[in-house]
């Protein structure tokens, strides 16, 4: 496992990646996270039968002012969530994320971003409690099972993420809440653009994921947002009818002129609410370095 800063000219020299670099650096930890199961063993690790036992990984927020949100009987907020169109963009750059991490397998939500070899999901999936995820794989278009399964050679996450990765789930710590994966091959179906800073109070943005409390988190769903509150490099959208674990590192989108560009992933939330990163230019930096091998 490495733990490095990265400086302009290093970048400049390693990357292969057409996204602006900055001067200045970035902290990170990155690691081969293949575990059991490589290519090269007899078995691969994720039969059916684990990845339907996996826990499905969430960090669930206190509930939160509903700040005018129509509620319904329960107290939940008014929003719907639908499944989404699995075969058509961008639904199709998504899939259901599997790991080990302290003993224990689990599923949460990734896509394929800014590079056809690049995975993002959330930073608490991947380290937490001191201990990074192994057995890492992505189940493109996964739905209700099957899916195109991609291996990960590498994954990262920002080294601030490590220092507050066991805080309460809040704004300020939702900041770093990323992560960043290399497949060892690429992808067949496309990608999100990266937007830096892509989205601000009072837009819309469409949240996907797998969220467990529909369908078991066999298929993945979407629902619409709104922006409420940026503080620093995080958002507070509402509402969130997919909460409850499992959409845990799902993309945040905008559309124009038939671009699709990931704004954020979920970090953690609530029926009334859920919080994301802000991607800035060190995720692009952290997606440069985690396409040239993390050296």
């Amino acid at each position: 496992m490495r733990m490095r800063r990265w400086t302009w000219p290093t970048l400049l020299a390693a990357s292969a990646l057409m996204i602006p670099l900055r001067a200045g650096a970035v902290d990170f930890t990155c690691w081969n996270p293949g575990g059991a199961g490589l290519a090269s063993a007899r078995e691969e690790y994720w039969t059916p039968e684990r990845i339907a036992a996996a826990i499905p990984d969430g960090e669930m927020l206190p509930t939160l002012p509903t700040d005018g949100f129509q509620s319904d009987r329960e107290g939940n907020l008014v929003g719907d969530a639908e499944r989404a169109p699995i075969g058509e963009a961008p639904y199709k750059y998504g899939g259901q994320l599997v790991y080990t991490r302290g003993g224990h397998d689990y599923s949460a939500s990734a896509q394929f971003v800014a590079d056809a070899n690049i995975v993002i999901g959330a930073a608490h999936s991947l380290w937490k409690g001191g201990l990074a995820a192994s057995n890492i794989r992505f189940y493109q278009g996964y739905s209700g099972g099957g899916g195109t399964l991609y291996r990960m050679d590498r994954a990262a996450v920002l080294l601030r993420w490590t220092e507050v990765a066991d805080n309460q789930p809040s704004l300020a710590r939702s900041q770093f809440d990323y992560s960043v994966m290399r497949t060892t091959v690429a992808s067949a179906v496309g990608k999100y653009e990266l937007a830096i800073d892509g989205a601000h109070v009072d837009d819309d943005v469409t949240v996907t994921g797998y969220p467990a409390r529909l369908d078991g988190g066999e298929y993945m769903y979407r629902e619409t947002a709104r922006i409420t509150v940026q503080a620093g490099t995080a958002y507070d959208a509402r509402p969130h009818p997919m909460y409850g674990g499992g959409a845990s590192g799902g993309a945040w989108f905008v559309t124009a002129d038939n671009v699709h560009k990931a704004v954020s992933v979920v970090s953690s939330g609530a029926a009334d609410g859920v919080y994301g990163p802000s991607f800035t230019q060190d995720t692009a930096d952290l997606i440069a370095i985690v396409k040239n091998g993390c050296p």
